[in-house]
C-alpha cells in the first residue's frame, strides 16, 4: 500500500461523490472515512464547498475522498456551488453518483462522466 503522507496529492485515487441536495453525500463520505468529515443536516445546502479528505484505503492506497454540494441548487448562490461541483469533474478518477427516484434519468445532471461511476440508490 501507498504511504500516505509519502504519496502526493496528484497521485493519490480522487473519489468524488455527487448527487441532488441531501441525496447522503455527506454522509457517505462520513461513513466511509469512519469520521465526521463533511455537515450533514436535513437543510438542503448544507455543503457550500467541495470538502476533500485525504485517507488510506486498503486495496487502493492513497485516496482523497470529495463531498460535493448538490448538482440541484437554486439561486444565484446556489449557481456558484453548482460552479464548484462542476469543478471538481476532471479531478475525479471515480465518480459516485447518489440518487433517489428508480429511473436514474429523471436525476442526471446532463454532465458527461468520462470518468468510471458507480451509482448508488439513497438512503444509505
Amino acid at each position: 500500500m501507498n504511504d500516505l503522507n509519502q504519496t502526493p496529492n496528484a497521485n493519490r485515487l480522487h473519489i468524488a461523490i455527487y448527487g441532488k441536495r441531501n441525496s447522503g453525500k455527506s454522509s457517505l463520505i462520513n461513513a466511509l472515512t469512519n469520521q465526521d468529515v463533511a455537515l450533514v443536516s436535513d437543510i438542503a445546502g448544507t455543503t457550500t464547498d467541495p470538502v476533500y479528505k485525504a485517507m488510506e484505503v486498503r486495496g487502493l492506497g492513497a485516496c482523497v475522498f470529495i463531498d460535493t454540494a448538490g448538482f440541484d441548487d437554486e439561486g444565484e448562490l446556489g449557481e456558484l456551488r453548482i460552479q464548484k461541483t462542476r469543478q471538481t469533474l476532471p479531478k475525479a478518477d471515480i465518480a459516485i453518483l447518489l440518487f433517489s427516484n428508480p429511473d436514474f434519468s429523471m436525476e442526471n445532471p446532463g454532465w458527461k462522466y468520462s470518468k468510471p461511476t458507480v451509482f448508488r440508490s439513497s438512503p444509505l
